[in-house]
């Protein structure tokens, strides 16, 4: 497998590619709306760096929210097109997945307490805890909630995201790190997961995973 994968759900924009072979190429870079410009130089860097051509791609896939409400269609959009150009399948994955992996790919934690603010003083949040393979894995529901009706209860190592407010830090006993954001590389180890599972779709039934009012809209009424 040739697996490309891109995120723009954040200010983050990222691209990167998992060689059948088991290297690994990748781009990141903090670019607030800057994300329609960037992702497809992105994506065509790793895969000049990768040595193969466009037609290897097995799979594409694709953070898919919670986030910023113009990133995440873009990145549908984009691996939409890449499905339907390539006849390939796409593989969709929570953003709030690929946030707990780059912490629990950065930091040694077993569980973990991700967050991103969804503004107007409201939270996309989940638990997730390591898995056997490394991997990270939900634990109860994703959720969007009120900032002050947000209950931390279970086992929690280490926070992440830009959704840890100041109000939600008050007397916790474990770091948080509000500066991590998703990366596509980290996308890449979940994607694998993803497919050997058998989750993926074709291009047209891509789905927006928005949690707000529980909507998912098809990105191809976009």
């Amino acid at each position: 497998m040739n697996i490309l994968a891109i995120d723009t759900a954040t200010e983050a924009c990222s691209a990167a590619l998992l060689r059948e072979d088991g290297q690994v190429f990748s781009e990141f870079e903090i670019a607030p709306r800057q994300h329609t410009r960037l992702l497809p130089q992105m994506m065509n860097r790793v895969l000049q760096a990768s040595g193969i051509s466009k037609s290897m791609i097995s799979h594409c896939a694709f953070s898919n929210g919670p986030g910023a409400f113009t990133g995440i269609r873009i990145a549908a959009a984009q691996a939409q097109g890449v499905g339907l150009a390539l006849g390939i399948p796409l593989v969709p994955v929570s953003t709030l997945a690929v946030l707990a992996q780059v912490c629990l790919n950065r930091y040694r934690c077993q569980q973990t307490l991700v967050a991103l603010d969804a503004r107007i003083q409201e939270i996309y949040w989940a638990n997730y805890e390591r898995d056997d393979q490394d991997g990270a894995r939900l634990v109860g529901q994703e959720r969007l909630s009120s900032v002050g009706d947000i209950e931390i209860t279970g086992q929690v190592d280490c926070g992440a995201g830009h959704g840890w407010l100041e109000e939600l830090r008050h007397g916790i006993d474990f770091p948080v790190y509000p500066d991590l954001l998703p990366d596509a590389g980290a996308l890449l180890g979940l994607a694998r997961t993803a497919i050997d599972q058998n989750a993926v779709v074709v291009a047209s039934q891509v789905k927006i995973n928005y949690l707000r009012n529980r909507v998912a809209e098809k990105a191809g009424g976009l």
